[in-house]
């Protein structure tokens, strides 16, 4: 998360190699938890993100595709109930750091965001306070 987030600041995208090392670290996981039925395990807790989020990616731009790879990276490996929570929290989050800035420099922000910040800081965030 962190590395993707160090990433996206950089660059504004987060690197596919980073996005294939998740991905490997979720088969493992899968792969321990549940035998070889967990590759299925994986493949559908991979494809659920990009299936949800695609929609706000297509019209508009309202999330980048970095981010919902990251998204589907999480949920290979923490699962899709903690997956929904950092994308609920990470949107609060957002929406308020989006309230501050705007309030701070007296007009609504039209500018590029790093979300990968906002979805580290939530899934941090739901660490520390053990929310479940």
């Amino acid at each position: 998360m962190t590395v993707a987030s160090l990433f996206d600041a950089k660059e504004y995208k987060i690197p596919n190699q980073l996005i294939i090392l998740g991905y490997l670290a979720g088969i493992c996981v899968n792969l321990q938890l549940y035998g070889m039925i967990g590759l299925a395990y994986f493949i559908l807790k991979a494809l659920w993100p990009y299936l949800c989020l695609s929609l706000l990616y297509i019209c508009g731009k309202q999330i980048g595709s970095g981010d919902i790879k990251l998204f589907s990276v999480l949920a290979t490996i923490i699962g899709a109930k903690f997956t929904v929570d950092v994308m609920v929290v990470s949107v609060m989050i957002a929406a308020a750091a989006i309230l501050v800035i705007s309030l701070y420099e007296g007009h609504l922000m039209k500018r590029n965001l790093h979300y990968s910040y906002y979805i580290t800081a939530a899934f941090f965030f739901l660490q520390a306070t053990n929310i479940k």
